[in-house]
């Protein structure tokens, strides 16, 4: 919303469902606000972006007197999603950089994960919300980047591969990267 507000030189005050949904304080069944939460946290409604279709019309850029309409806005991971064409309920993508995310498109269908992954809205699209399961890893590529800049123990990424096929197993070492 902050982006969009930008781009637009102060006009709208926009989203979409997809990065509404990732603020805790959106109700992603009942598509609104949740005055509960808002309540609860003190946050007025006024001050929060009008919430709509992740493709539809947020404004437009000027940029040296052209206008450059914005027409789709959507979370990080979602775009993802779309973008890697996973658009079928069942349809699963991993993305790999700083961190691992893997995403599920649930449809329509909300779905309350039994395995602590994260409920969330894919996109709204004509009407139709999709939802998805997503779980994530935040420290995967920087994992990398710590055994080089604080460990030192690598000079770049690429060797990590060899290094790994270098032994025939963990030798019963697990190291999870909570860093």
């Amino acid at each position: 919303s902050w982006l969009i507000f930008k781009l637009t030189q102060g006009k709208n005050h926009l989203t979409d469902h997809s990065n509404a949904s990732r603020t805790m304080i959106y109700n992603i069944k009942t598509l609104s606000w949740d005055e509960k939460m808002l309540q609860a946290m003190g946050i007025p409604s006024s001050m929060l972006p009008h919430v709509q279709e992740s493709s539809s019309d947020f404004g437009s850029l000027d940029y040296k007197g052209i206008q450059i309409p914005i027409y789709g806005v959507a979370g990080d991971q979602q775009a993802a999603l779309f973008g890697q064409m996973c658009i079928n309920p069942g349809d699963v993508k991993n993305t790999y950089g700083t961190g691992c995310f893997c995403m599920m498109n649930t449809g329509k269908t909300f779905v309350k994960s039994k395995n602590k992954m994260l409920s969330t809205i894919a996109w709204r699209i004509d009407g139709e919300v999709t939802y998805a399961l997503e779980g994530s890893v935040f420290v995967a590529g920087a994992l990398i980047q710590w055994l080089r800049d604080k460990l030192g123990i690598i000079k770049n990424a690429a060797e990590v591969e060899n290094l790994a096929k270098s032994v025939d197993n963990n030798g019963g070492i697990t190291f999870i990267p909570a860093l």
